[in-house]
C-alpha cells in the first residue's frame, strides 16, 4: 500500500476532482483515498468548491478591448528594464479609460480564462496551502515549470506594482499542463496569473468578469495568460501590462 501511496501525486488528486483521469488511474486514486481518510475529506471539499465554481461560471461575461499599439509593447533592452516596466504601468493606467466601448456585445468566457477563474477561486482563499512551491524557492519554481510546460519560463517580479510573490503550482488543463503564480500586496489582497501553452499568439488584452473577480487575458507565441483578481479594472490592467513587458523581454531578471 505504501508504494501505491507514493505513486499518487498532487496533480493526480487535482485531475481526479476535475474528472480528467483515465479509468485505470482513477481506480488507483480511489484506492489511495479509501486508505487515506484525510485526503478523502480534502477531495470531497475540493469537489464541493468545483461545483460552486461551475455554478458561478453561469454568469460569466467577457469582452475584447483594443490592444495597445505594438510599438508601445516592444521588448525593452535589459539595461532599461526597470524604466520600461514603469512605462508599462503608465500606459496601462491611461489605456484603462478606453477599454469598454459603449454597447459592445458580451459573450460567455470559455477556454483559458474560464480555467483561470476556476483556479483562482479555488486557491486564492487557501491559508495553509495556497501554492505548491513558495517564493523562497523561486529558482526551483522557474526550473520546474519550465520543464513541465515545455517552454522557457520566468517568474515575473511585480514589486514595482506593490505585489510580492507567494509562489506557484502546476495545474492540469483540458489541453496542456498549466501553471498558476500567486502574488499579494501589503494588505494580503491576492492576484493570480494562470498560463498554459496552446495560445493563439494574440497580444491584445481581453477582459472577463464575474460577480466577484475580473481578469485580463492575452497570449504570445509561447503561452496564453490570464491575470485574475478582485481589484479595480484599471489596477488589474496596470499589472497585466507589467507582466506582458517582462514576458516579452527574454532578458528580464527573474
Amino acid at each position: 500500500m505504501s508504494s501505491a501511496r507514493d505513486k499518487i501525486r498532487e496533480e493526480d488528486l487535482i485531475a481526479y476532482v476535475d474528472g480528467m483521469l483515465s479509468p485505470e488511474r482513477r481506480q488507483e486514486v480511489e484506492t489511495y483515498l479509501q486508505a487515506t481518510p484525510a485526503a478523502a475529506r480534502r477531495i470531497e471539499t475540493d469537489k464541493a468548491i468545483a461545483a460552486d465554481l461551475r455554478r458561478a461560471f453561469a454568469g460569466l461575461i467577457a469582452e475584447a478591448p483594443p490592444a495597445m499599439p505594438r510599438a508601445a509593447r516592444r521588448a525593452p533592452a535589459p539595461l532599461a528594464w526597470a524604466a520600461s516596466l514603469a512605462l508599462a504601468l503608465l500606459i496601462g493606467g491611461a489605456a484603462g479609460w478606453f477599454l469598454r466601448p459603449g454597447g459592445a456585445p458580451l459573450a460567455p468566457a470559455t477556454g483559458l480564462v474560464a480555467e483561470a477563474l476556476a483556479a483562482h477561486r479555488t486557491f486564492v482563499v487557501e491559508v495553509a496551502h495556497p501554492v505548491e512551491v513558495t517564493a523562497q524557492n523561486k529558482g526551483h519554481l522557474a526550473t520546474w515549470l519550465t520543464n513541465r510546460l515545455g517552454r522557457r519560463f520566468i517568474v515575473p517580479d511585480l514589486r514595482l506594482a506593490g505585489l510580492s510573490l507567494v509562489g506557484g503550482r502546476l495545474l492540469p488543463s483540458p489541453t496542456e499542463p498549466a501553471a498558476q503564480l500567486m502574488y499579494q500586496d501589503a494588505t494580503g489582497q491576492r492576484v493570480t496569473l494562470y498560463l498554459r501553452r496552446g495560445s493563439d499568439g494574440d497580444p491584445s488584452f481581453r477582459f472577463a468578469q464575474t460577480a466577484t473577480e475580473q481578469a485580463f487575458y492575452w497570449s504570445d507565441t509561447d503561452f496564453g495568460y490570464a491575470l485574475t483578481g478582485a481589484l479595480p479594472r484599471n489596477r488589474l490592467l496596470e499589472i497585466a501590462h507589467l507582466l506582458q513587458a517582462q514576458f516579452e523581454d527574454k532578458g528580464a531578471p527573474t
